[in-house]
């Protein structure tokens, strides 16, 4: 009974269970991360981001490894996208359900593995004499229970949502879909968030759907939703948390504060948010927005022609045709109002 006693005592203790809480959040967030990496191209998968502790790394263009920066962190997580420049023939409905399937996997298989680690952890605390190696092997067993078993439920939550047929995350996935099966943005007919008049979206579903409603706007010449659209994902947006969701948020509105409605004060609040992605992706789509950018808020057109000429050389790595035309197009703008500033 004394030792029990002890056991107690060490498991009451705020610090212990912090401690021991921090410890499970890293194991359950790395082991998900491992089997993400592992069973990525089994999926015909690849891995975008990864971050160790906060420490963010990026596959840029050329598929090498990149470090994006620094944030306050205390786990392992990562992004994965289908590989489409090695897996041309998959379909829009075939990426969907490859997505699926991958994260699928990835939480099942974290969930035995977790449950395993758990159980072993509680049956070994009881067979351990000393009292304080008994509580950290029993709340590491506690913790990673819990970690596992929420990790799940959260997975298996966002899935039915965002896969399910009256979501916002189905309906911009249907979109993308289309655009990657060769369908042009002027047949899509997309509508604003307020249009399709969903009972309930998710503030990540607005950041995922943003970038694909306003290029389409942008694409088919439809600017005057474009403040609609704008005001409603700044609403939503949190400057001391920025996501992969974010980024690709955050670059259409330097876009449209550089170009579309010039203001700098705006565009420069936005691109200093990140400023580590922005300045180390070479991708075409980020050379064309910079170009924007440095000549409409710094009035800095050879800087603005160099990256320019940087995002047309680079055009040929953007593997859909769609999206390919669009930056093609929005280079070619770029190109114009240089050459209208230089006349000024």
């Amino acid at each position: 009974m004394e030792y029990l006693h002890y056991i107690y005592e060490f498991i009451s203790n705020p610090i212990l269970d912090v401690l021991m809480g921090l410890a499970g959040l890293i194991l359950v967030s790395g082991i998900f991360l491992l089997y993400q990496m592992a069973l990525a191209k089994a999926f015909c998968a690849k891995m975008t981001d990864i971050e160790v502790f906060g420490f963010k790394y990026s596959r840029n263009s050329a598929g090498k490894w990149e470090y994006r920066g620094h944030r306050v962190k205390l786990a392992f997580s990562g992004v994965s996208a289908i590989d489409i420049e090695n897996h041309p023939e998959i379909d829009g409905d075939k990426m969907i359900q490859k997505d699926k399937s991958h994260m699928l996997a990835t939480s099942l298989l974290t969930t035995i593995t977790g449950l395993g680690i758990s159980a072993g952890c509680i049956i070994r605390s009881f067979t351990i004499y000393y009292a304080f190696p008994a509580s950290v092997v029993f709340l590491t067993g506690f913790w990673v229970l819990l970690f596992t078993v929420g990790r799940l439920i959260l997975v298996l939550s966002t899935m039915t949502k965002i896969y399910s047929k009256n979501s916002l995350g189905s309906y911009q996935m249907r979109a993308i879909s289309l655009l990657r099966s060769g369908v042009p943005y002027e047949k899509l007919d997309l509508k604003s968030v307020r249009e399709l008049n969903l009972k309930k979206v998710w503030e990540t579903e607005r950041k995922m759907y943003f970038p694909v409603y306003f290029q389409y706007i942008d694409a088919c010449g439809f600017y005057d939703r474009m403040p609609e659209a704008v005001d409603d994902v700044e609403r939503i947006l949190n400057a001391a948390a920025v996501s992969k969701a974010d980024i690709g948020v955050y670059m259409n509105l330097i876009y449209y504060y550089s170009y579309h409605r010039p203001t700098p004060s705006a565009a420069k609040e936005y691109y200093h948010r990140i400023i580590n992605d922005v300045e180390k992706d070479t991708d075409p789509n980020t050379m064309r927005i910079r170009g924007f950018y440095e000549l409409n808020c710094f009035g800095d057109p050879v800087k603005a022609r160099e990256l320019s000429m940087k995002a047309l050389e680079g055009l040929d790595t953007v593997s859909i045709p769609v999206e390919r035309e669009y930056e093609r197009k929005c280079i070619a703008k770029l190109n114009n109002a240089i050459d209208n500033f230089n006349h000024v």
